[in-house]
């Protein structure tokens, strides 16, 4: 069996692909970049972007099933579009690719910021409502995102979705998001947190469940793949635990961070770089769910959920093995 999957150097990407391979599956994967990881990898590589068709068509041509993992991930609006161009408009060109191309099966990552977090008192799971058009740009994007990749579903193709929480573990290789975190947590970069957190889940077990759902769950369904909330104040006692080094940072509650932003935009702006954080940001660490459920992944993927105190363990020895940490 050939699989094509897209956004393979992504985080979620790199664990993807050595669960694949422990599989005997057969791999081709869409690359933008020139550089990356698994140069020496069984991967048959298709150089080019997620919105030219012709490359689409290279990538699953003679291919059994698809997994597309692509998306642009946001925390800063969508001022350029590209949020949705990749998230909205990108998906429907893979899912009318893949239909064209006769896959049998697609597995579409979304992300639980496609659901509605409020309440967050209550289970959240698959019947939850989804985001409605006052919500932020990246969240609208994966929920429009999931609807196209759905309504392929039963049209000579069963496609089914993921959604994942917060997302940490090994294989970070650009880092993420919250692999920098971590990185600049321990190298005493990041001297604050806030007092929030979220719902993380280990690449690993979510790699685990996205090849499952190659053969296991029913089409035109959701998951969700929790794990647990963790503030970040027990991050950071993870990461000192797992670097043996005491790791000090200041808890912040949210008013310092909503009277903050003003001034981290303006650094950004004249550092031409991503904010530190943003209110997108901060909604999320402060209002995200804390009782998300997995309960229908565990019955019907398969899907497991390690210890985080693992996860965080194996992060920071990846990172300190590949030269991350100084």
């Amino acid at each position: 069996m050939k699989i094509a999957i897209t956004g393979a150097t992504s985080h979620l990407g790199s664990a993807i692909l050595p669960e694949l391979f422990k599989r005997n599956y057969e791999v081709k994967a869409l690359v933008r970049e020139t550089q990356y990881f698994f140069q020496d990898m069984p991967v048959e590589i298709i150089h080019g972007d997620l919105l030219h068709a012709e490359t689409l068509h290279s990538l699953m041509k003679d291919c059994d099933m698809l997994i597309h993992c692509a998306a642009v991930i946001s925390i800063n609006g969508d001022s350029s579009g590209i949020v949705r161009q990749t998230n909205v408009e990108g998906t429907k060109l893979v899912m009318e690719t893949a239909k064209q191309c006769g896959i049998g099966r697609a597995v579409h990552i979304s992300s639980i910021h496609a659901f509605n977090q409020r309440p967050t008192d209550e289970i959240l799971d698959e019947q939850r409502e989804r985001v409605n058009e006052k919500a932020f740009a990246y969240d609208r994007s994966k929920k429009a995102g999931q609807e196209i990749a759905l309504s392929m579903n039963q049209q000579g193709m069963e496609v089914l979705v993921i959604n994942p929480t917060s997302i940490v573990g090994p294989y970070d290789h650009k880092p993420s998001k919250m692999g920098k975190v971590i990185i600049d947590l321990y190298s005493g970069r990041l001297p604050f947190v806030f007092d929030g957190g979220f719902d993380f889940c280990d690449c690993r077990d979510v790699a685990n469940a996205i090849v499952n759902a190659l053969t296991m769950g029913r089409p035109g369904e959701n998951y969700l793949l929790s794990g647990k909330w963790y503030s970040f104040g027990q991050l950071v006692k993870l990461i000192s635990k797992a670097s043996g080094k005491k790791i000090k940072a200041v808890r912040l509650p949210i008013i310092f961070g909503k009277i903050g932003l003003p001034v981290i935009k303006v650094m950004a702006s004249r550092g031409k770089t991503e904010p530190l954080y943003t209110n997108e940001a901060l909604e999320a660490i402060f209002a995200g769910n804390r009782k998300i459920s997995s309960a229908k992944a565990i019955e019907e993927l398969g899907y497991s959920i390690r210890p985080f105190e693992e996860t965080i363990a194996d992060t920071f020895k990846w990172f300190q093995q590949n030269g991350y940490l100084v």
